[in-house]
């Protein structure tokens, strides 16, 4: 197995435009001009994002290389969603994460509607329990109860693993020790394509959703 390794410090950032639809042209929810600026802010910074993760990977995965990333820059897996996009059709995805914020809870239920594929989530039940019950979890619970297609589950969670398998028999996995927030800590990440390590993760966040 090939192994590649990166440190990202002060990086140049390459941009591209893309075009933003308005929230009320994917369905009847409203929104204030305030979250809609808001959401488009992040849309534009995911598509940063993702372009200059593609300069790092040179840009499609090679399947059998693992790319281990050291950043102090806001990074999460919703980078890696927009990335994996660009290349193949997804059919799952699976998320265990400690937390996440409002934008990438936004910006996972728009792709999963618009994409209409399965997505199991695991969270830390500190943020169910607790009396800090903030509102992406809200949002996210009350998403979830009208989808046949999403399952999420609260549990003792400080995992950080991102899998997402596509039409075409990739196996996409992102792990290391960020949340899906954007906090610009050092972070350390791996990303690779692995059947292996995919069914490794898959299988024993399938056992916690079963017991839950």
């Amino acid at each position: 197995m090939t192994r590649q390794y990166l440190f990202l410090e002060n990086r140049r950032v390459v941009t591209f435009k893309q075009k933003i639809m308005a929230w009320y042209d994917l369905d009847d929810r409203k929104e204030t001009k305030k979250e809609y600026l808001a959401r488009v802010k992040y849309e534009e910074l995911i598509c940063k994002k993702a372009n200059s993760f593609m300069d790092i990977v040179d840009g499609e995965l090679k399947e059998g290389v693992q790319y281990r990333i050291i950043t102090e820059h806001g990074f999460n897996a919703i980078t890696v969603i927009d990335y994996v996009a660009k290349f193949h059709e997804l059919t799952e995805i699976y998320i265990a994460v400690y937390r996440m914020n409002q934008q990438s809870v936004n910006r996972l239920t728009e792709f999963i509607d618009n994409e209409n594929i399965r997505c199991n989530i695991i969270l830390s039940s500190f943020f169910r329990q607790n009396k800090k019950y903030e509102k992406w979890s809200k949002d996210l619970i009350a998403y979830s109860e009208n989808k046949k297609n999403v399952s999420i589950v609260f549990a003792w969670n400080h995992a950080k693993v991102f899998l997402a398998k596509t039409k075409d028999e990739r196996h996409i996995v992102f792990e290391g020790s960020g949340n899906l927030s954007d906090n610009a800590r050092i972070e350390q990440y791996l990303i690779e394509d692995c059947k292996t390590t995919y069914e490794f993760h898959k299988n024993w966040i399938d056992n916690i959703l079963n017991l839950k």
